[in-house]
């Protein structure tokens, strides 16, 4: 008489992936809401700062789902990396060549310990930029860039540690008030080919964790100034101390254009130089179309250059 033994039967839980699920669902909810991070010891100016490095967990999202293959899992990693790539995605997408720009504006953080500021400056100017904003000039590397600047283009304006030089005319530096014991920021009017630009030469204050306070004040009275200028164009450039994924930041864009924002390209970090993982330094405006933003090889300041590319509307 034969046996017949039949193997148990494999069930498919209904629960199967759902870690994947609840660990995908709560990382998207993490980047739709990243600015109710709280403030305290400056946990939202960290993880703000380095917001699209989080994509990292798609990656944990997307072995969950390989790991343990079901419908929950799949929903798990989709709706994270959808909203990452409706927030990022942009910047990832090659940036296409427009051709030349009808101006180029350059601004770099010197830092106070330059090791080669001949070669900083001349590395700056081998870029044909049209107007260049430099910030610390207080330092001895910056008195030399200054030196070099000045021959080379045949406008400048300095306001104590930040300074613009143009090849164009620009008037007298008006004082920008961000609420500080010292000049951070200055405007003035570059008359160019194109006609006149209200150009904005900025430097933030440093910001460190828990100490943000005077930072956002600033950037409040910057997009203040901003907001009430009746000019038709404005170029507000220099270190900001803020990434363009800090909260903070929306003061200022929007309302204004971000020129690596608008041409993609990638993420166009600048800090620190070594290896950046953020972006502190911008180029916003309005009244342009941006048609090219680039982030300058690493020299031996502490910031890395940008170099942006805009059209007259």
């Amino acid at each position: 008489m034969n046996e017949e033994y039949s193997q148990p039967r494999k069930t498919h839980s209904p629960a199967k992936g759902i870690t994947a699920l609840i660990f995908g669902i709560a990382y998207a909810a993490f980047l739709l809401l990243h600015h109710l991070l709280p403030t305290r010891m400056g946990i939202a100016l960290l993880i703000e700062s380095i917001l699209p490095w989080t994509g990292i967990f798609l990656a944990l999202v997307l072995l969950m789902f390989l790991i343990r293959f079901s419908l929950l899992s799949a929903i798990g990693f989709l709706v994270p990396t959808v909203v990452w790539a409706s927030m990022f995605g942009s910047a990832v997408i090659p940036a296409s060549d427009t051709g030349d720009p009808d101006i180029t504006v350059a601004t770099h953080n010197v830092g106070a310990r330059l090791s080669e500021p001949t070669a900083a400056a001349k590395n700056l100017v081998s870029a044909d930029p049209d107007i260049v904003t430099i910030q610390e000039l207080e330092s001895l590397s910056g008195k030399i860039i200054h030196k070099e600047l000045d021959s080379s283009f045949q406008h400048s304006q300095v306001v104590d540690t930040i300074g613009v030089w143009s090849k164009w005319p620009m008037s007298a530096p008006e004082e920008v008030d961000l609420g500080l014991q010292w000049p951070r920021a200055f405007a003035t009017t570059v008359s160019t080919d194109h006609g006149d630009i209200r150009f904005y030469s900025v430097h933030l204050p440093s910001v460190r964790p828990g100490h943000e306070a005077m930072r956002n004040a600033a950037i409040r009275r910057l997009a203040t100034e901003v907001e009430t200028d009746e000019a038709e164009r404005v170029i507000v450039a220099g270190d900001f101390n803020t990434a363009t994924t800090d909260t903070n930041f929306s003061t200022l864009s929007p309302p204004l254009e971000d020129s690596r924002v608008e041409t993609g390209g990638g993420f166009g970090f600048t800090w620190p130089a070594r290896l950046p993982i953020t972006r502190l330094d911008h180029v916003l405006y309005r009244g342009f179309d941006a048609t090219s933003d680039e982030v300058l090889d690493r020299g031996s300041s502490d910031h890395r250059a940008v170099l942006a590319g805009l059209d007259v509307k």
